[in-house]
């Protein structure tokens, strides 16, 4: 039915003008199907016309929902002559022909397929090279969609080339000062869109299962950690980024080695001191999973002077609620899997128990879990150590108020998770007897 509709359309197509093109109307028929105009000026050979109706075809794809208009782009038979554009040596047609094929990705897998049978993968990953920033951001926009389509749809991204080439783009070189240094691109504005679809692109990928094998011979994690510690990047590169990370870190403890050795603890310092409350969350989140490593990683952690800055997370009342909880996970894990003949006193120096203590108050049931977790995984392997000292783990708890804070948890009417209350009830009576009893109010 296409190739009878193009045929159609062809008839007469000497006398198909520019005026013509340009009286176009960039609006799907009454029929919700594509105008005719549009299908003879594909089979131009002027080139003015043949661009013209490009720039027709990307205008009516602005002008509705892509479950409106995709599907008659596809009907139309158009989608082979797209994708062949995306060859064409004018760097505008380059650009409209991706973005069109960009938005055409963004429906039904059905429709995606199309693009890919055309060829488009190959001619999108070449594309993505160019030196031309709009042509570059299309293109690895549209492999962004393909990727983040299906895992079966990734993977054709992946076989054709198009994952070396967003890779290519995070660890695009230029020659330094002498010629001969090669150093990374720095992040600013003319090429942040595209390290950001990159990234994301690369998210889909790992969300929906990847071999690590093939992602660490591209060195793309060490790059990554270069794009989360550059202070020029976006929040949004920043997100993607530890996403990315936080998929990673959640696998095994090769997985999570791979991590660290690609420099993503020092990262995680600088987006724990930004200002975005979402990226020190997920920043946080990245880092819980770390302390639930092993010795080895959970000190790595420790030298990286993480510490310090996701305690002061949990303290600060002015953060989130879900920042602060994830704080909490970073610091319980630590108890869990830390050797305290080796590093109690580190945590008890980097005031974790004050961290506890303050996720006591937190109004979030998960912060209180973890919190009474660790105080009395710390209390269990620590509270004897020093009673009479201002620094032991039970001087500290008393400083910090934090008998009379179990004692309301465990009182409170609000909360009904009666192992918390139990739990809350247990560390009082083994180290804070004296209140045990409820208090008068």
């Amino acid at each position: 039915m296409a190739e009878e509709t193009l045929k159609g359309a062809t008839a007469g197509l000497a006398v198909f003008t520019l005026q013509d093109a340009s009286e176009i109307q960039a609006s799907l028929t009454e029929y919700g199907e594509v105008p005719s105009g549009l299908l003879r000026g594909f089979r131009s050979e002027d080139p003015e016309i043949h661009k013209a109706v490009v720039i027709k075809t990307r205008k009516i794809l602005q002008n509705f929902p892509p479950s409106q208009v995709v599907q008659p782009v596809v009907d139309a038979g158009l989608v082979p002559d797209l994708v062949s554009l995306l060859d064409s040596d004018d760097t505008q047609l380059q650009s409209e022909a991706a973005w069109i094929v960009a938005n055409i990705a963004s429906g039904t897998t059905r429709q995606t397929e199309k693009i890919i049978d055309a060829g488009a993968i190959p001619k999108l990953a070449r594309l993505a090279a160019s030196p031309n920033e709009d042509v570059s951001d299309n293109a690895v926009w549209a492999l962004a969609n393909i990727a983040g389509d299906s895992a079966i749809l990734r993977d054709r991204v992946e076989d054709e080339g198009g994952i070396n080439a967003l890779v290519t783009i995070l660890n695009h070189e230029d020659l330094g000062p002498t010629n001969t240094q090669r150093r990374a691109t720095p992040v600013d504005e003319a090429n942040m869109q595209s390290l950001e679809y990159a990234v994301q692109s690369l998210e889909w990928i790992c969300d929906r299962g990847f071999e690590r094998s093939d992602f660490v011979e591209t060195e793309m994690f060490p790059r990554l950690a270069q794009l989360l510690a550059d202070s020029s990047s976006s929040i949004p590169l920043q997100k993607k980024t530890l996403k990315c990370f936080g998929l990673l870190v959640s696998g095994n403890e090769d997985d999570t080695d791979v991590a660290i050795n690609a420099g993503l603890l020092p990262a995680l310092l600088v987006a724990l001191a930004g200002g975005n409350q979402q990226v020190r969350e997920s920043a946080c989140w990245t880092a819980s999973n770390i302390t639930a490593g092993n010795q080895r990683q959970v000190q790595a952690f420790l030298d990286s002077g993480l510490l310090e800055p996701v305690v002061r997370i949990l303290v600060d009342g002015q953060n989130y609620t879900i920042c602060r909880r994830e704080a909490c996970w970073v610091i319980s894990n630590l108890t869990e899997n830390a050797v305290f003949d080796k590093v109690g006193q580190t945590l008890i120096a980097g005031c974790c128990l004050d961290g506890l203590a303050a996720a006591l108050l937190i109004p979030d049931r998960q912060s209180k879990e973890r919190a009474v977790l660790g105080i009395t995984n710390i209390l269990e392997r620590m509270g004897s150590q020093g009673l009479e000292a201002d620094t032991s783990p039970l001087a500290i708890l008393r400083s910090a108020s934090c008998p009379q804070t179990l004692r309301a948890v465990r009182d409170s009417r609000e909360l009904h998770d009666l192992q918390l209350k139990k739990d809350c009830h247990n560390i009082l009576t083994r180290y804070f007897p004296e209140y045990i009893r409820r208090a008068r109010v």
